[in-house]
């Protein structure tokens, strides 16, 4: 990345997004305490180009030459904890090649400052959730793995980039750790050597390792300046005022070199003074938008020079189900009336949701999953092998992994009399040995979630058919969510369980199962959406592939707080349900894209024709006509 002389209007942050990121990814650099940036809505095809940037820009801070990067580690859904803290090293000893363990890329061994880069942080593995909460803002860290114990000061910095909408999916915790946030959904970097725009010559001398770093001054004016640009809230803690007062810090160093380059001289290392001028320009920086201060989106210059990219391809807009009530639906009148009838298809909305520009998404997003955690889902230990699946018979011993003890000892019983003279102790030979064989263990699954209330006299098995076709070709386990079935013990509660494979005989009687009175639809797609979370999130035994089914009308006549409680409210339901079952979808959608495909089965032949249509637009998927004799309007639609 070149530096050009800086003029003196480019002190300031202008408006353009490449310039604001450029300047963020500068001051991460400065500030020892800003390790962590998230970028909102960045397009996937420009993080190649901003990653290229932040690793040469870390590169100078290290004394590289210019065009030099750092070390990179990018981390994924499929991350384990050795991919982050050890490392094989091989080297020749005394007996030859010997392997033994190191210290992983996260334990900063060397003395260059490492990248670490996240792609989508809502899809990030727990090992590397849980290594950004321990590493990102802290002083220390300790490693002890496979016998090795390090001790080193963290300095690595973390990119991430997360989708708006999915902010409400992560822990609040894994957030505070990203002190640095932008919303870039328009970036359109530049073509060429600097994607970002050219390195200013201050900043650029900022970044030099010979240059002096003076002490940064806070003045009386610092501190009320921040409160005020924040809102008082108590549940944020008090990271956001932390890190803008931290961004200002750094913004205060570039102006301490832009003015000493501007007179031709070298920085004396004497104190700065960061003020409140400083805090205003952070948080233009960040578009930090509070009441004090409403968002006024500026108008971007058009760079001539600027390539125009195509714009990444959108989701189609969903409706807000809580502002865009079903026709005929007001205040106080049940969801179960009917309606005009309306082809299947995109429900019409009032136009596409605007995209936010503000650092902190979650604000203004739905609650989240209950009882989020960053712990790995417990399982059975495996050994050096994995050992788990069914036992599905016995044969002779391999190795001395999975022994089976009781036909190990019948085996050897049948030659005792010829070893021992059938007295003393039972003498067992390698030949005696058994292990157990063992099924192997399922990497797709199935989940069906059936509503039974919008059955009716319908023969749905002709429309599962293939579904379940494809969990038996693949061995594919089955989670089978039910909806409204007779028989449940609490009605307000969908009843679920877990089949190895479709010849479980359970499947067959839920199939069969008769209707209820209630349609727990909200709280069935929640107990799909936990069994998905937690299979995609094992540590080892992950899916490949998830299939969900959802067969329902979309009409849900009880809320997610009435079944969670297990006790009957009070009053008209309205669209509570109804807007319960789209929440939980939307959040659905967002677990494991390139690996759960998601279906809707429209049983047809309802009012309210709308509501299948508007669950899978929130589930992100098409909607399947169930019924064979159907309105030729809706076939089109299928």
């Amino acid at each position: 990345m070149s530096a050009r002389p800086e003029q003196a209007e480019e002190s300031r942050e202008p408006d353009d997004v490449s310039r604001r990121l450029l300047a963020a990814l500068v001051c991460a650099t400065l500030e020892p305490s800003l390790g962590g940036v998230l970028l909102f809505d960045l397009p996937p095809e420009h993080l190649t180009a901003v990653t290229g940037v932040f690793a040469q820009v870390l590169g100078r801070a290290a004394g590289h030459a210019p065009g030099s990067t750092v070390p990179r580690t990018v981390l994924d859904a499929a991350t384990v904890d050795e991919d982050l803290w050890i490392r094989p090293r091989v080297h020749r000893g005394p007996r030859g090649v010997e392997f033994t363990f190191g210290p992983g890329p996260l334990a900063e061994t060397d003395n260059d400052p490492r990248l670490v880069v996240v792609p989508d942080l809502a899809r990030l593995s727990i090992p590397g959730m849980r290594a950004a909460v321990q590493l990102l803002g802290a002083d220390t860290a300790t490693l002890e793995h496979s016998g090795i114990r390090h001790r080193w000061r963290p300095r690595a910095r973390w990119l991430a980039c997360c989708r708006a909408e999915d902010a409400e999916l992560l822990s609040p915790h894994l957030l505070d750790r990203f002190p640095v946030r932008l919303a870039t959904p328009g970036l359109r970097p530049r073509r060429g050597a600097d994607p970002l725009g050219v390195l200013p010559a201050a900043w650029a001398t900022a970044l030099d390792p010979a240059t002096p770093r003076p002490r940064v001054t806070l003045a009386e004016e610092f501190a009320p300046a921040v409160l005020e640009h924040l809102e008082d809230r108590e549940d944020t803690g008090h990271r956001r005022a932390l890190a803008l007062a931290r961004i200002a810090r750094a913004l205060a160093l570039l102006d301490g070199a832009g003015q000493a380059g501007a007179a031709d001289g070298v920085p004396s290392g004497g104190p700065l003074t960061a003020t409140a001028d400083h805090v205003g320009r952070a948080a233009r920086l960040i578009r930090l938008h509070t009441a004090h201060r409403p968002e006024t989106p500026p108008e971007e210059p058009v760079d001539p020079d600027t390539p125009v990219f195509p714009e990444p391809g959108r989701n189609l807009p969903r409706p807000d189900a809580r502002h865009t009530p079903e026709p005929g639906t007001d205040t106080g009148v049940p969801v179960h009336d009917p309606e005009a009838e309306v082809p299947l298809g995109p429900a019409p909305t009032g136009g596409e949701r605007p995209l936010s520009a503000s650092p902190y998404p979650e604000d203004t997003a739905g609650p989240g999953p209950e009882g989020g955690t960053l712990r790995t889902p417990t399982r059975r230990p495996a050994g050096a092998r994995a050992s788990r699946g069914p036992v599905v018979g016995v044969r002779r011993a391999r190795d001395l992994w999975d022994l089976a003890p009781v036909r190990t000892a019948m085996e050897a019983a049948k030659y005792r009399g010829v070893r021992g003279g059938g007295a003393g102790p039972l003498v067992i030979v390698p030949q005696d040995l058994r292990g157990y064989v063992r099924a192997p263990e399922p990497v797709r699954m199935l989940t069906l979630v059936l509503d039974h209330t919008c059955r009716g006299d319908w023969d749905w098995h002709t429309t599962l058919e293939p579904f379940l076709q494809w969990a038996y070709v693949t061995r594919a386990s089955v989670q089978v969510v039910e909806v409204g079935g007779a028989g449940e013990t609490n009605e307000l509660r969908a009843g679920a369980f877990t089949a190895r494979s479709t010849r479980d005989p359970r499947i067959a009687a839920a199939l069969a199962r008769p209707p209820g009175r209630a349609t727990p639809l909200a709280h069935g797609l929640d107990r799909a959406a936990h069994a998905l979370r937690r299979t995609f999130r094992h540590h080892r035994a992950g899916l490949v592939e998830a299939l969900l089914v959802v067969v329902s009308d979309g009409r849900g006549n009880v809320p997610l707080s009435v079944s969670r409680s297990g006790v009957r409210g009070r009053g008209p339901v309205q669209r509570v349900g109804v807007d319960d079952a789209l929440a939980v979808a939307a959040r659905i959608r967002a677990l494991g894209r390139s690996r759960l495909h998601c279906v809707v089965v429209d049983p047809g032949g309802h009012p309210h024709t709308r509501l299948p249509a508007t669950l899978a637009e929130a589930l992100g998927c098409g909607v399947v006509p169930g019924r064979a004799e159907r309105d030729p309007r809706v076939a089109g639609h299928g």
